[in-house]
């Protein structure tokens, strides 16, 4: 049943003008969204049929009941593309890559999922090159996660002479609430992205529904019959054909009764076909079939015969494949097939699948054979696919994905008695293993694993270890332990056996001893040694990422850093996951010792190591958060926005800490933020998002920039009397010398009725500063900061303290904090009556204002200027020449460079450039010679 195509020509020419579009090097992503049966499937293999020049590629999602075999779509569109062009199309370091995902290929050397996604890409953006390459993802809803990832980084990243066309089902009343709002919510961000765009296929009309009939039926049906079809199909072009299947009859009207009614009349051998099908849809092959139904060839043939002439099954024999007609059909069949059937054919393709190693790919083929153990409930034999198929999960799926079958794998070992014969896994090292993918997966996928951990299993040691660990906290909240609980715990565990997971624990348990420091020490370095022993790069990531931590939490950021320096040079280029992370923890340990060159480095190093970093959106955004802090504070803002902006819209959490380092900025650059969704995570943070002392110092900034200082005091004043403080010490000194500034400024500006209030508060503050650690040059800079602060609120000569403040500053590169300190030095300056040095203080705080675009540092250099007569930058003169640029004309006629206009005035050479192309402007001058004569005669030059 088919016919031709009607009322979509609207459509066609869309689709028709995307490929135009892409063939000319604007490349294109489309969308085709409809529900069941409204053809989407059927638009786009019209659209695409006469492109014969094009490389067309297509890759079919389907639903195993549970979910999607990860990059089954993957998998799917190499083979298409193998069977078009050969396999001689894959250059050798491709074919390797990829090796997982190929029919027939082992991986001869470790492959990791983002190299696998990398390389897919690459390959894609290399044909492209060539010719027009159109790739098709069919059911994209029905897509797991690494692949809708994988088509939402090629959408955004279009190459040139590249189009994806995907259809997606938007109406499924079996997709749960979750599922259906997280479907939702990928469409909308993918129609967002350039380049991207939604064809929403609406129901035909009425005049559309009786041309397809008229076609269907080969002559225009009775009157009767082309109004009752009408009415019927509401439109669903689906419908409408097996209205005609059916000959009208009503009750036969929708696709469950369609296909129960072919089914009934379905010969015995025939109706298995279909059921078997039903179950195997996603890898579904003539040759498998045979093997499945157990009959010979020409008894399979027979049988498809009958199926495609039934309309529910369709063949492509030089693909070796068989499809259902229509999604509907195989859902409808599915519910026809009873559970105690399905639990069988589920049975017989995992026993298919593991006889017929190489038909499909190696990875998704693992995958496949253990959800079909898991689905035919024989926990025995899923068990031992499970533990098959973990390293095909490493290699391919998300740590969320890998972390499931684990929990899968450990529901197991409560239900089969011998279950650690069946694995060759101790219940024991299943956990720790587990536990190892735990640490770099979600803190949702973590929960149901911790869930699925069958405790009563553990021996009591690890049963506490595992309660102590699973304690879930904020970003950056942890070491809320007792020592004598840790001490209790590592004792015990040292006495049971010296493996993976007792490395797992002396680590834990030695980077969280905040009293027992030598302890810590020994238990730290005997994880080491057992690592190296186990030669495992996780369980080494691991033992550097709590060692790292521990140095930093007890004062010692740079012995961290010099310590991920060695373990980082150790560990290689590997590009597994959880290695990024050091080198974010790198770099923060040089951000709060004042080292931004070696922050620099690192940050740039760890991106420059990842071709692809939305492949690796929570290590990007760890990397992120340390690059723009470093950045932000060395007054590199245009670099740090532009990497806000690029990496912002790939993650849909919006507490995480970069986000508030975004809105941090933001208020430093504008004065202003929208940071009413931090409110609600004050006291509670987020999982994974940004810590609480962050988000308070966020909420005290934005209430110090609108001038409410209560509001201010509200937000941070419980940092310095929570039992965190030098835990949180690294980032409290921002926090500590954001409100001594605020305070004092406030009483430099004028009358306040909250003096005694603001001093009680300050009084905290430097009480609470006393017991901060100091770190590297930085500590050696920001108590100068802070005491010049008090300073200045007391009434006392702040100068001496301010330049103090000021040379350190320079010293370490806090560009900002150097712009505010000339401005307060302009102050006290003007204050104790040296106009001229206030005057230098206050043009050299405002060049840095106009470089990093501050408008609060402006509005308080101009408010400063007016209040003390300092010449306001924007005063003109004689009508023509701001003060400044009378400034800058003066040392133009005595013959200086931009340099050196720079460095007398404060100011970039750069920016002395601009003033002089203003200047010349202004008064219609040829060159700076001109210029200067042209100033003289009008007397500008005073």
């Amino acid at each position: 049943m088919g016919g031709r195509l009607v009322g979509r020509e609207a459509e066609l020419d869309r689709i028709a003008g995307a490929v135009v579009s892409a063939r000319a090097g604007t490349s294109r992503c489309l969308l085709v969204t409809g529900e069941a049966g409204i053809g989407k499937s059927r638009l786009v293999a019209e659209a695409v049929a006469d492109l014969d020049d094009a490389l067309v590629l297509t890759g079919h999602a389907a639903d195993m009941t549970t979910g999607e075999i990860p990059f089954g779509v993957v998998a799917d569109t190499l083979r298409d593309l193998v069977r078009a062009a050969g396999v001689d199309v894959l250059a050798q370091a491709e074919r390797e890559a990829l090796a997982p995902l190929l029919p027939g290929a082992a991986p001869r050397q470790p492959v990791e999922r983002v190299q696998l996604l990398s390389a897919f890409l690459d390959l894609l953006e290399r044909l492209a090159r060539v010719r027009l390459v159109v790739w098709v993802v069919e059911d994209l809803h029905w897509a797991d996660s690494a692949t809708r990832d994988l088509v939402g980084l090629a959408a955004r990243t279009l190459p040139a002479g590249l189009l994806i066309v995907a259809t997606v089902r938007t109406d499924d009343p079996e997709r749960t609430p979750g599922a259906e709002a997280a479907l939702t919510s990928y469409v909308a961000g993918l129609a967002r992205a350039p380049g991207c765009e939604v064809l929403a296929l609406s129901r035909l009309s009425p005049d559309a529904v009786q041309r397809q009939l008229r076609d269907l039926l080969g002559a225009r049906p009775p009157a009767e019959v082309a109004s009752r079809v009408e009415r019927l199909s509401d439109g669903i072009p689906f419908v409408v054909e097996e209205l005609v299947a059916a000959a009208g009859r009503p009750e036969l009207t929708t696709a469950a009764a369609v296909a129960a009614g072919r089914l009934g009349g379905l010969s015995p051998e025939t109706r298995r076909l279909v059921e078997a099908a039903a179950v195997g849809d996603g890898h579904l092959r003539i040759s498998l079939l045979e093997q499945v139904l157990d009959v010979t060839p020409d008894e399979l043939d027979a049988a498809l015969v009958e199926a495609l002439r039934a309309g529910i099954l369709t063949t492509d024999h030089e693909r070796d494949a068989v499809g259902f007609r229509h999604a509907l059909l195989r859902e409808a069949t599915s519910r026809e097939t009873g559970p105690g059937a399905r639990r069988s054919w589920h049975r017989r393709w995992a026993e298919v699948l593991e006889d017929n190693p190489g038909v499909l790919a190696g990875d998704p083929a693992l995958l496949a054979i253990a959800e079909h153990w898991h689905q035919a409930r024989d926990v025995r034999r899923a068990l031992a696919a499970t533990v098959a198929a973990l390293p095909a999960a490493g290699r391919i799926c998300r740590a969320d994905e890998e972390l499931a079958l684990w929990a899968r794998l450990l529901r197991g070992y409560a239900a089969v008695d011998d279950a650690a014969g069946v694995t060759g896994l101790s219940i024991r090292e299943a956990y720790a293993r587990s536990a190892l993918t735990a640490g770099v997966a979600s803190f949702a996928a973590e929960r149901e694993w911790v869930e699925a951990v069958p405790t009563e299993l553990l021996t009591e040691p690890v049963r506490r270890f595992h309660a102590l660990r699973n304690v879930f906290h904020g970003k950056g909240e942890a070491n809320a332990y007792a020592d004598d609980e840790l001490l209790a715990i590592s004792s015990a565990v040292d006495e049971e056996e010296n493996d993976l997971l007792a490395v797992m624990v002396r680590a834990f348990t030695g980077s969280n001893l905040t009293q027992h420091t030598e302890r810590g020490d020994e238990l730290i370095a005997r994880a080491w040694t057992d690592a190296r022993r186990l030669g495992d790069t996780r369980v080494a990531f691991m033992v550097a990422a709590v060692e790292s931590y521990r140095a930093q939490v007890l004062g010692d950021p740079e012995g961290a850093a010099a310590r991920l320096r060695e373990v980082l040079e150790e560990i290689g280029d590997t590009t597994w996951v959880g290695v990024f992370h050091l080198w974010g923890n790198l770099a923060w340990c040089e951000v709060v010792c004042g080292n931004h060159e070696r922050a620099d480095a690192a940050v740039t190093e760890a991106l420059s190591r990842i071709p692809r970093p939305h492949l690796t959106i929570n290590v990007w955004e760890h990397l992120v958060e340390n690059a723009t802090a470093t950045w932000m504070l060395t007054g590199q803002w245009a670099r740090a926005r532009d990497l806000f902006e690029a990496s912002g819209p790939w993650w849909e959490d919006d507490v995480r800490t970069s986000n508030a380092r975004h809105d941090l900025l933001t208020l430093q650059q504008r004065g202003t933020a929208d940071l009413e969704r931090w409110n609600a995570h004050l006291d509670s943070p987020a999982p994974g998002g940004a810590a609480s002392c962050m988000v308070r110092e966020l909420l005290g900034a934005g209430a110090a920039a609108r001038g409410d200082l209560r509001a201010m005091r509200t937000a941070i004043r419980p940092l310095w009397t929570g039992d965190r403080l030098t835990l949180d010490d690294d980032q409290l000194w921002f926090t500590a010398v954001l409100a001594a500034r605020a305070e004092a400024d406030a009483s430099l500006a004028g009358a306040r009725d909250d003096e005694a209030e603001a001093g009680e508060h300050l009084s905290e503050v430097e009480a609470a500063a006393q017991r901060f650690r100091r770190f590297g040059r930085l500590g050696e800079v920001w108590p100068l900061d802070l005491a010049a602060q008090l300073d200045r609120f007391h009434g006392r000569d702040a100068g001496p303290a301010l330049r103090e403040a000021l040379a350190g500053w320079e010293r370490i590169g806090h560009v900002p904090d150097v712009a505010i300190t000339h401005l307060s030095l302009a102050e006290q300056e003007a204050t104790h009556g040296d106009r001229d040095a206030a005057r230098r203080h206050l043009a050299a705080g405002r060049e840095i204002a106009e470089r990093l675009e501050a408008v609060p540092l402006l509005a308080r250099a101009d408010a400063l200027a007016e209040r003390y007569a300092l010449a306001p930058r924007e005063r003109r003169t004689d009508g023509v020449l701001t003060e400044r640029e009378v400034e800058v004309l003066r040392l133009v006629a005595d013959g200086m460079t931009n340099g050196q206009i720079g460095v007398k005035l404060f100011m970039s050479p750069k920016t002395a450039s601009v003033h002089v192309s203003h200047i010349l402007a202004k008064l219609d001058a040829a060159n700076r010679t001109e210029a200067a004569a042209t100033a003289r005669r009008r007397g500008l030059l005073g």
